[in-house]
């Protein structure tokens, strides 16, 4: 198979508003990490990954109209399994990755559901604390008609439960996966306490999950390899009033890497997203998905996932990975089961053709 790379517009960049991309002080990657080098497609190993974090069952409810407050809406309703970290297991499970998930489930029907539908998939769960006092998490998203989130609603107390104990009680079994993948749904003290038992050379990648939760990363951002913010949580961790244009995109992600993340991967929705690390600062277009958009949620987990699969089987172009598998999602309405790692890069390897007919 042909090397796949980052095509994108590249450029210096800025940070704070300036018109400068300021590289001094930022921190050194792991090589191979974040750069989209050309390289050998072979396969010489894989890590493990552990995901930690959240797990629920996610209502999906789209309107068949605008929405109107203080009156009803005519809806379609699906439930179904949910959770950032869940989420990602699902998929590199998909993909053929060893993958375990760290999470706190309710001692309920939910809870016993999303357990067997991960170890069906292929997902290590032993890690996964059962809990008597909180039933399981629950998100529900209201999308509007053109399946673009409106808002969400999270019932996520279950995850106090996940504290900094809890976090030192996973160490052992966290010891032997080179890869670990952490959300925002855990408390702060808790995500502090993890990467604090971290051994040298594991790499971290995390995921704010919202604006709310994305300051529970603020005091670990310095052990913290790659981030995965959308344009909001890149502004709340920056503490910039509006992240809307590319320039303030890149002003947000530069201040983010002064605050000791490694790389920083802002997702734009069908724009693509917005890729910073030490030496660099670029916009990379979406991959366009095969078949009408019908809902936007699952797709930037299944770009987290892609990514992450792309690392872990040492691959170049992990990015470009990641956005062939948020294209297969939106055209399977987030339906992260039809994942595949053929299909995967087969849709990267398709993209970078087009691009390079494209290219004059």
């Amino acid at each position: 198979m042909p090397d796949i790379a980052v095509l994108g517009v590249t450029g210096q960049g800025t940070n704070d508003g300036s018109g400068q991309w300021m590289r001094e002080g930022l921190r050194p990657l792991p090589d191979g990490l974040a750069h989209e080098r050309m390289g050998d497609m072979s396969e010489p190993g894989s890590s493990s990954i552990a995901c930690v974090g959240g797990t629920s069952m996610d209502r999906r409810v789209q309107t068949s109209g605008p929405l109107r407050p203080g009156t009803s809406n005519p809806v379609v309703s699906v439930l179904k399994p949910g959770g950032v970290s869940r989420n990602v297991a699902e998929a590199l499970a998909r993909l053929g990755c060893d993958v375990a998930l760290f999470s706190v489930v309710g001692e309920d029907e939910a809870g016993r559901m999303l357990l067997g539908g991960l170890d069906d998939a292929g997902v290590d769960v032993a890690g996964v604390t059962r809990s008597a006092r909180h039933p399981t998490g629950a998100y529900t998203a209201v999308l509007g008609p053109s399946g673009r989130l409106e808002f969400g609603l999270a019932d996520m107390e279950i995850f106090e439960e996940a504290d900094a104990t809890w976090a030192e009680g996973l160490a052992p079994a966290l010891s032997d996966r080179g890869i670990w993948f952490v959300d925002a749904n855990l408390p702060a003290a808790t995500l502090s306490a993890l990467v604090a038992s971290k051994p040298a050379g594991t790499t971290v990648l995390a995921d704010p999950v919202s604006v709310a939760k994305s300051e529970r990363l603020r005091p670990v951002l310095s052990e913290v390899d790659v981030l995965f913010p959308d344009r909001h949580e890149a502004g709340a961790l920056s503490r910039l009033p509006a992240v809307t244009s590319e320039d303030q995109v890149a002003g947000a992600a530069g201040r983010i890497l002064k605050m000791g993340s490694g790389a920083v991967v802002v997702t734009l929705g069908a724009e693509g997203v917005f890729v910073a690390d030490e030496d660099r600062c670029e916009a990379v277009p979406a991959i366009a998905p095969h078949g009408p958009l019908s809902d936007v949620t699952g797709a930037g987990d299944a770009l987290v996932a892609g990514y992450i699969f792309g690392l872990s089987r040492k691959r170049s172009g992990p990015l470009q990975l990641g956005l062939a598998a948020a294209s297969l999602a939106l055209e399977r309405g987030g339906n992260l089961s039809m994942l595949s790692a053929d299909r995967v890069i087969e849709r990267a390897r398709e993209d970078r053709a087009d691009q390079l007919r494209r290219s004059p």
